[in-house]
């Protein structure tokens, strides 16, 4: 069920901002629709999620705007820190997905939609009615930074049938510098437990692709790959070790320096990424998917000044 607002203030994310979510009063997250509609910058398929999300045709993408982290690193900045993206109402945005339905998306992909967990599963049991579902109905992906609640995961259930959050700090020091956020790790940690209890098992069908299950993902950043081996040391005692992890190496530097994180300038070295891969080889992951170092290219980014026209990445 999804979680009511506490007297029209949202308590929903580990911020509890109590804000009104209006355009006078919006969330920490940038969120100022109320309590209904959307904010959403692109829906469009996307080939560049791991591969047995994106298939041959891709995953049917909703880049929802606005973040409840502040992340210096984040390839999405223009719809996660600036708020870029259009109000929609929930037909609206129905509408909007049954173009990726149309278009033969493998599945359709939430990306950051955690400030949007309260409204979500009511929107999903409408478009599972429509006709352009009953005829493919195709799996739920939730794509976020699991900095998210266990009660808010809880209130997917039925709903989501992949989880592909990710895990990017161990240090609280580190999550505050880089996310503002000091408690991102134990609070990522308990809503990643909270998605295994929903989809404990990671089913794939006969196409390779990924039915059900998580994926838990990590990006080794630049100068912290120290960060990046606790990281998986923690997964390691918190989570069964066939659960897939994801551990790329896409870092790509932004195009103006970082203030006080000059080592975030550069791209990752081969030797990094390395040491976090055997790390976690090491530590008897079972099902780990790496990237070639290529990876780390900025055509990879979506285009978020395209907006909501359905396309291509």
């Amino acid at each position: 069920m999804p979680i009511a607002p506490q007297a029209r203030r949202c308590f929903l994310c580990p911020r509890a901002c109590g804000a009104e979510r209006t355009e006078s009063s919006p969330g920490f997250c940038g969120a100022d629709e109320a309590w209904q509609d959307f904010r959403v910058a692109r829906v469009m398929l996307h080939h560049w999620e791991e591969p047995f999300i994106s298939g041959s045709r891709g995953s049917g993408a909703v880049f929802f705007s606005g973040c409840a982290l502040r992340c210096a690193f984040c390839q999405n900045r223009p719809i996660s820190h600036d708020r870029g993206g259009d109000r929609l109402s929930p037909a609206a945005l129905t509408a909007a997905v049954v173009t990726l339905l149309e278009g033969g998306a493998h599945n359709i992909n939430l990306v950051t939609p955690s400030h949007y967990a309260d409204r979500i599963p009511v929107w999903l049991e409408r478009l599972k009615a429509v006709p352009a579902w009953q005829t493919r109905p195709v799996p739920v992906v939730w794509n976020s930074s699991a900095y998210e609640t266990p009660a808010s995961i809880a209130g997917l259930s039925g709903s989501v049938d992949v989880f592909l959050p990710d895990l990017k700090f161990a240090s609280p020091g580190l999550a505050s510098d880089l996310a503002g956020a000091p408690d991102y790790p134990p609070v990522a940690l308990a809503a990643i437990q909270a998605m295994l209890r929903l989809q404990p098992d990671a089913v794939f069908g006969s196409d390779g692709l990924l039915r059900r299950g998580v994926v838990i993902r990590h990006l080794v950043l630049p100068g912290h790959w120290r960060d990046s081996l606790e990281v998986v040391r923690q997964l390691a005692r918190s989570v069964p070790l066939q659960t897939p992890l994801s551990l790329m190496c896409q870092y790509t530097p932004q195009e103006t320096r970082l203030a006080g994180h000059p080592e975030l300038d550069r791209r990752l070295t081969t030797w990094e990424y390395r040491q976090v891969l055997d790390a976690a080889l090491d530590l008897g992951f079972t099902n780990i998917l790496g990237q070639e170092r290529a990876s780390a290219n900025s055509a990879y980014t979506p285009d978020f000044a395209e907006r909501l026209r359905p396309g291509r990445c």
